[in-house]
């Protein structure tokens, strides 16, 4: 990232405080201001309970103005010109606010539990709602409907939600009316769910009324706020940058760094009072930006992405710093357009301090939005010696909401370290918004790759340290009941004699052969995405992403094996460089990598549950083996002779076909799919139909792959208007070469004639292998008699058909739009 801050003039609006204007209240700049594209009001909260436990909480009222289509377009005449207004200002209003509760210490291991199932809501829980009105749902779809950059396929999914009215959920719509006073004193409802507004009490000063509700009525706070520091300009004289589209982008901030907090809130439908003598809060005010049409694409390639820090130190100092980058959409190149930091002594006054740095050291990646968020930062400012930890109270303080891309992290942080050679602690808030732009589903499915990474190190490390760590890699032996055999057998006999190194090679290492190149990880995205879509948290079931990639690894091992392949994922087959008994054991191995996730997973699930995850999986690999054994024997001679001497129908061969696919692929998505429902408590209903439809992709998957073979794995793609070429990754016409019927070559009986029929067969049992002439003679009749197009054509129309099957059992989710784009992404996307 370039320490570089790009300069750009902003426009200083007339509805804003003049330049070098002192705020003294707050209430002199709460009302709405008539140039603004933007503004929002934003307040955060950290309070003591008085049940023992500490909460902190925001919520931020949010104000768009844009220019809306006119119903009806009216003439306007200006002096002797006359004009046609075809757009009328339009507002929109969206609220985010969330809470996080963490529990007293005498209340961390007392929480409610089932008795099978364990949980850690003594971590800390996380409440949030993301509302709007149906004028900024209908903003959002003019913009997406006009959206170039964004990857087709999950734009055409969100966008089959959002025309029938409907937003993804988390969100949801504002019950009742939104109103927003401009003149007076600041008043603004959000319907049922949220208000504030400002009064005066009896020594003059200012106290905003916050009130916030869940939809359910299930959490939510009741809150007076009364500023204790004076208002403190932030940026540039109050001034920062906004997007920058055009100067008039520009935000005025100000914020006030400590006010006092009373009243109450609600967690389980239950009201809880605040201890006002320790609680404190923060208030932010905002407001600039340009007004947009509708309908007004953005042509840029750059989003915006930032880090912003509150704290309030136990010294009575406060500061807030914010670095706000650009990150291009597609190279991911980064660039800081502005960063500041403003330190406020106890008596209120401002300190700007050039020097900063505010550093993320570790960090968390969200299974909901896959997303990755800060969690703990070292924050420095030289001139004023500070040196700080912020460290998030937990990890899952994630903030799911359309309006940000998939979401945000904004949460409770606590704050330690030293200022002027003292140590100092605090509370404080962290918001990050972290670039997640998806220019191309393939990209997205890579985040899902890096996770897969991540948890197939865990079953298959780099290396093993010694042989208590192979032992517990390995998981050969479960814990022992000591009250029943007090004398155990010594638990390292397995590994403490054995030469780890040689292990390591032909046990461990073939396989991260193939992990370490990477695929599309689709099938481990099943798993989280099926889970969350029926309104689940994947959270604990990461050991899943692993285990469908191992079963998948450990087959392709397999494969390459029975067919003789020589190249997988663009490298060298496993068979080929560590012969063909280790390339067996080694994956055959892998299956087994479903129960070591299963041991980590358990103490999450209900034991019924674990039961039936057993049967489908040991269903799964029966189906699987079964599927393999037809497809290594193939179709038998006398069965295409049936067909050419019209004792069978020619579709009789490609059902066979089919029924492999269906066995060898298909029943693995579908079951991986119908195993996540399960751990989410879907109703049979929803498994069956999401079953269904993930047997339907998977067979569809499998045709596309079956065209792959005969197109080629190599093949030119536009990227931005360039041409870039695919790496080789598997040999063309390998089924052709290998003697096996494949979708394609089944087909012929029904598009050909059969004496051409009788050619291709022919040719494809001979097994041409290097002859590469009659292989593309092969792959060529194919294509003149347009078999490779009605194999395309056949799999969109499995998966549509499917898709609006199984579409009314799923609600409007951002997994189900995912899940709608990667059953096109596998026979679309990919398709050449």
């Amino acid at each position: 990232m370039s320490a570089e801050i790009i300069d750009a003039a902003i426009s200083h609006h007339a509805d804003w405080p003049a330049p070098g204007t002192k705020i003294s209240k707050m209430s002199e700049i709460d009302l709405p201001r008539k140039s603004s594209g933007t503004e929002w009001w934003y307040y955060n909260l950290h309070l003591s309970l008085n049940d023992g436990r500490k909460a902190s909480a925001f919520i931020a009222f949010f104000r768009t103005a844009s220019l809306k289509p006119s119903a009806s377009p009216i003439s306007c005449t200006t002096g002797a010109a006359q004009t046609l207004v075809e757009h009328e200002l339009c507002h929109t209003h969206l609220l985010n606010f969330a809470i996080s509760i963490l529990p007293a210490d005498n209340l961390e291991n007392s929480s409610s539990k089932s008795s099978e199932i364990q949980d850690d809501t003594s971590k800390g829980r996380y409440f949030f709602t993301s509302a709007m009105d149906a004028d900024n749902a209908a903003y959002m779809r003019s913009i997406f409907e006009a959206e170039t950059r964004m990857d087709p396929l999950i734009l055409q999914s969100l966008l089959c939600v959002m025309r029938e009215g409907k937003i993804p959920e988390p969100d949801t719509f504002i019950p009742g009316d939104v109103s927003v006073s401009e003149k007076g004193v600041l008043d603004l409802k959000y319907g049922d769910l949220a208000s504030v507004v400002c009064s005066t009490n009896a020594d003059g000063e200012d106290v905003y009324h916050i009130v916030a509700r869940a939809v359910d009525g299930s959490y939510g706070f009741d809150i007076d706020l009364t500023p204790r520091k004076p208002p403190i300009n932030h940026g540039a004289n109050g001034v920062v940058q906004g997007d920058l589209v055009s100067p008039e982008d520009g935000m005025y901030y100000c914020f006030v760094p400590r006010c006092d907090v009373s009243g109450s809130v609600r967690i389980d439908a239950a009201t809880v009072e605040v201890d006002s003598s320790n609680s404190t809060g923060w208030y932010d005010r905002e407001f600039g930006g340009g007004i947009r049409k509708w309908s007004q694409p953005s042509t840029s390639s750059m989003e915006s992405s930032w880090t912003w820090a509150s704290a309030q130190l136990s010294n009575g100092w406060d500061l807030t710093v914010y670095t706000l980058c650009d990150v291009d959409i597609y190279s991911g190149e980064s660039v800081v357009r502005d960063k500041r930091a403003i330190v406020i002594s106890p008596e209120g006054t401002r300190i700007e301090c050039d020097e900063h740095s505010l550093d993320n050291i570790e960090n968390w990646t969200s299974m909901f939005t896959l997303n990755e968020y800060g969690t703990k930062w070292v924050l420095a400012v030289p001139q004023l010696d500070i040196y700080l930890s912020l460290q998030a109270s937990f990890a899952k303080q994630e903030f799911r909401t359309i309006c940000a891309g998939r979401g945000y992290w904004e949460g409770r942080v606590t704050v330690a370290g030293a200022m002027g050679g003292e140590l100092v602690n605090g509370l404080g808030f962290v918001e990050s918004v972290p670039p997640q732009f998806i220019t191309k589903f393939e990209k997205y499915l890579k985040r899902i790759g890096s996770l897969v990474a991540v948890e197939v190190s865990r079953f298959y490390p780099d290396y093993l340290i010694d042989a208590e760590h192979a032992m517990d890699i390995l998981a050969i032996e479960s814990p022992r009941d000591i009250s029943t055999n007090p004398d155990p057998l010594p638990r390292l006999r397995f590994t403490q004699d054995m030469c780890l190194d040689t292990l390591y090679k032909h046990y461990f290492a073939p396989v991260r052969h193939l992990t370490e190149r990477g695929g599309k990880s689709w099938r481990s995205f099943l798993t989280i995405a099926c889970i969350a879509i029926f309104g689940a948290d994947p959270e604990h079931f990461r050991p899943l992403l692993a285990a469908a990639e191992l079963l998948h690894t450990g087959s392709l091992i397999i494969d390459d094996i029975q067919d003789q392949s020589p190249m997988r994922r663009g490298v060298d087959s496993v068979h080929n460089i560590w012969g063909t008994a280790t390339a067996i054991n080694a994956g055959t191995a892998a299956y087994f990598a479903f129960e070591t996730a299963m041991r980590s997973m358990s103490r999450f699930l209900r034991v019924e549950q674990i039961v039936r995850l057993y049967e489908i999986f040991f269903e799964t690999m029966r189906a699987a083996h079964a599927g393999q054994a037809l497809d290594i024997a193939g179709q038998q001679r006398s069965d295409l002779d049936d067909i050419l001497a019209g004792r069978a129908h020619p579709s009789s061969l490609e059902k066979r076909v089919l029924s492999v696919h269906r066995l060898k692929t298909a029943i693995v998505a579908a079951n991986l799919g119908k195993m996540s429902a399960i751990i989410a408590d879907a109703s049979p209903a929803q498994i069956d139909a999401l079953a269904t439809h993930l047997e339907r992709v998977g067979i569809a998957f499998q045709i596309i792959d079956d065209v792959y073979d005969i197109r080629g794995w190599s093949h030119i793609i536009n990227t931005q208007g360039l041409l870039a070429k695919k790496p080789v990754l598997k040999r063309r016409g390998d089924d052709i070469r290998s003697g096996k019927i494949s979708i394609p070559i089944a087909k012929v009986g029904s598009m050909m004639p059969l004496d051409e029929a009788r050619w291709v067969w022919e040719t494809v049992l001979s097994k041409p292998g290097n002859d590469d002439a009659t292989t593309q003679k092969v792959i060529d009749k194919l294509e003149a008699y347009g078999i490779v197009d009605e194999c395309v054509k056949e799999a969109h129309k499995m998966v549509d058909d499917s898709w609006a099957e199984l579409e009314p059992h799923l609600r409007d989710t951002p997994f189900k739009i995912y899940l709608r784009a990667l059953g096109w992404y596998l026979v679309k996307y990919n398709s050449i």
